[in-house]
């Protein structure tokens, strides 16, 4: 009889967990998600797709092979995947880690520096390729998968952890800020993010700075950032909507001339450190966490998800 296993999520990280456990177990379990909401309403869905690891050891093992799954995901010839080359103009010089991911990084020079800059606070720059992935495209990818699998989805709030009583052998815990209530976890606050996505055809390069950023999607750009600590407001800001449009627009000027294609929140799961580990929860149940990746989901979720299937077998086998 195949082994019942629960994952609690249905972003990026639930999705993509559920997968690799399958994939790593074949026919010897079964999956079931569980989740209050599913593509394309997901915070997930909202985000731009620009990868760009965290920082730590762990962290860019897990970027690493993440890439190789974009790679490999493009190699197949879907959509909402690519390579994408840009401009990181800095007020203080960063090289981090991650960046030994990336293709043709290069430090600007003086004069592409002075050349590229828009505003006084532009003193560094890097160019570099990295790679985007549309989160809404990939999830409905996986989910085929999973579903041809044979996986189950319920759409349901589950609002205390009892009520899966002991109807599953192993429970995989992505529900991200729900972790809050489902696990008494206060260290995870919401990081409210708004974007907006435009249409502006002769934007070729991405362009970020410590406030504003510009990023490529196959048939749009998305332009942010805000990073507004503890709100769990989700409406659209009309004031930070300007403030994003006006500022993207000193950097690349042509975005004056953009189709606004629509308004997006979302509420970033931030946590000081991804919690991706092990425990024993009620009636010995054993519940593996893969949560708190703040901004970082897209970038990092099938090397955790490649590590949530190895606790499962280190549970089973």
């Amino acid at each position: 009889m195949p082994t019942k296993i629960v994952v609690l999520g249905a972003g990026i990280i639930g999705i993509s967990s559920a997968l690799a456990i399958q994939e790593a177990f074949d026919k010897d379990v079964q999956v079931t998600i569980i989740a209050e909401n599913v593509s394309p309403n997901t915070t997930s869905d909202v985000a731009a797709g620009l990868i760009e690891p965290a920082e730590g050891k762990r962290a860019k093992e897990w970027g690493r092979l993440t890439i190789n799954r974009i790679k490999e995901y493009i190699n197949e010839g879907n959509l909402g995947a690519g390579e994408i080359s840009g401009y990181w103009m800095q007020s203080k010089q960063e090289h981090p880690e991650w960046l030994d991911l990336m293709k043709n990084v290069r430090v600007l020079s003086n004069s592409e520096v002075t050349e590229i800059a828009k505003r006084p606070q532009h003193k560094f720059g890097l160019f570099y390729t990295t790679w985007y992935l549309e989160p809404t495209r990939y999830i409905d990818y996986c989910t085929k998968k999973i579903m041809e699998n044979g996986a189950k989805i319920i759409q349901r709030k589950i609002e205390n952890i009892d009520e899966l009583g002991n109807d599953f052998d192993v429970i995989v815990n992505c529900t991200g800020l729900g972790s809050r209530v489902l696990f008494n976890d206060e260290t995870i606050r919401p990081c409210r993010g708004q974007i907006v996505r435009v249409s502006c055809p002769q934007v070729r390069h991405f362009f970020m700075d410590d406030d504003y950023y510009t990023l490529i999607n196959d048939n749009c750009l998305i332009l942010g950032r805000t990073k507004d600590m503890d709100c769990w407001d989700l409406t659209i800001d009309k004031k930070s909507a300007d403030k994003i449009i006006e500022g993207n627009c000193i950097n690349i000027p042509s975005l004056s001339n953009a189709k606004i294609v629509s308004h997006n929140v979302g509420l970033r799961p931030w946590r000081t450190s991804v919690k991706l580990e092990k425990e024993i929860g009620k009636n010995n149940t054993p519940i593996i966490h893969n949560y708190g990746h703040g901004g970082n989901g897209i970038s990092l979720h099938w090397g955790c998800a490649l590590e949530v299937a190895q606790l499962v077998k280190s549970i089973l086998v």
